[in-house]
């Protein structure tokens, strides 16, 4: 009884071991975070970037692809929106969808 309760304490000791021993591995060979938002403008400036940038980024960010959120723009404009005093509609659109 003593060899068998000694033989499972083993291969507990042996199972923690090598646990121990995977999670820390993957703490070691964590790759360093990239940051996704990098661009430097904001407002107006973000928007126009998004729509001459790279077609996945508008999609990724607002959730329409390039033609669609022009068009949205124009329907705004058909329906007698206008820019505010300081938030063009391309921009207040842009914020609705983000």
């Amino acid at each position: 009884l003593c060899v068998q309760q000694l033989s499972l304490a083993l291969i507990g000791l042996q199972t923690v071991a090598q646990s121990a021993a995977l999670v820390a591995n993957d703490q070691l060979n964590k790759t360093i975070p990239q940051p996704y938002h990098t661009s430097i403008l904001t407002g107006h400036g973000w928007v126009l970037e998004l729509l001459s940038g790279h077609p996945d980024r508008i999609r990724a960010e607002l959730g329409v692809r390039r033609h669609v959120f022009l068009r949205l723009v124009d329907l705004l404009k058909r329906y007698q929106y206008i820019d505010s005093r300081h938030v063009r509609i391309e921009e207040q659109l842009a914020m609705f969808l983000y």
